[in-house]
């Protein structure tokens, strides 16, 4: 999208060297050549600064219209896309979804993923932008007093372990309409090209007004998480395939950007 912006299109050739199912290696993930081109700009493109995941509440009194709901998914250029705001079904994927960031929260090494990746008070996310992000005063102030630290997080016992529980927990109480992908094969170029439809969901969920909080837990294939992951296939994916996203939508409140690493610290020349 960027490279369209200044007139050049890319040729992505994924993988030239072959690649493995099981895990990256150092072999190329893709070549990309750059021309020259007349087509227009991917209008999605003006929004690439403002997306977000919006991890908030969201307001369960203003429901995503159908309409909406289905410009959002025809954006997809390479994979198939659900939708639903249908009350029903959307109370259903909230109780799957909770349950599913239960297990995730309640089982002991898939929770300590995430709490490797807590950068907890300004200092820590000033020196590595590419977390979790804990800051602010009452961040700053529980930090200070040993009330909010990486082992007290990890206690099930601990208060800071149920409060985050509960703060985690709650706003995907308030899903007021879910989105969903869906591919027949799972190699890694179908999942590359999920995750450029996936950026697209979320460009044209911005582009809408709409709040989008990805929820892969149900989805991930560990042996706590088997029935949600069955019971997510069943019901996204009838006729088989892989659901290899998962968002909530919804109107919440605007938030600002995620502290992340500058282009350039990330940048090698060879």
């Amino acid at each position: 999208m960027a490279a369209l912006d200044d007139g050049l299109a890319v040729e992505a050739e994924l993988f030239p060297q072959g690649d493995d199912a099981n895990r990256l290696d150092t072999r190329p993930a893709a070549i990309c050549r750059f021309r020259p081109t007349g087509e227009a700009p991917d209008p999605l493109f003006a929004f690439a600064a403002s997306r977000r995941s919006n991890k908030e509440p969201y307001d369960m009194d203003r429901p995503v219209p159908a309409d909406v709901l289905a410009r959002i998914a025809a954006v997809a250029r390479h994979t198939e896309v659900g939708v639903t705001g249908d009350p029903a079904q959307v109370a259903a994927l909230r109780d799957l979804t909770v349950r599913a960031m239960e297990i995730e929260i309640d089982t002991p090494r898939t929770f300590g993923e995430s709490v490797d990746l807590f950068r907890i008070g300004r200092r820590e996310v000033e020196a590595s932008p590419d977390g979790l992000e804990f800051h602010g005063p009452a961040f700053e102030a529980m930090r200070l007093f040993g009330l909010f630290t990486r082992e007290a997080t990890r206690d099930p016992e601990s208060t800071a372990f149920a409060q985050g529980r509960e703060a985690t927990l709650a706003p995907i109480r308030t899903a007021t309409a879910h989105i969903w992908q869906v591919t027949p094969a799972n190699d890694r170029a179908t999942q590359i090209e999920t995750g450029r439809d996936w950026l697209r969901l979320n460009l044209a969920a911005t582009a809408e007004g709409v709040g989008f909080h990805p929820l892969s837990q149900a989805l991930q294939e560990y042996r706590e998480m088997a029935e949600h992951y069955d019971a997510v296939h069943t019901r996204l994916a009838p006729g088989g395939g892989t659901v290899q996203m998962l968002s909530r939508l919804g109107y919440g409140p605007g938030i600002g950007p995620t502290p992340r690493w500058p282009l350039k610290a990330k940048l090698v020349n060879v």
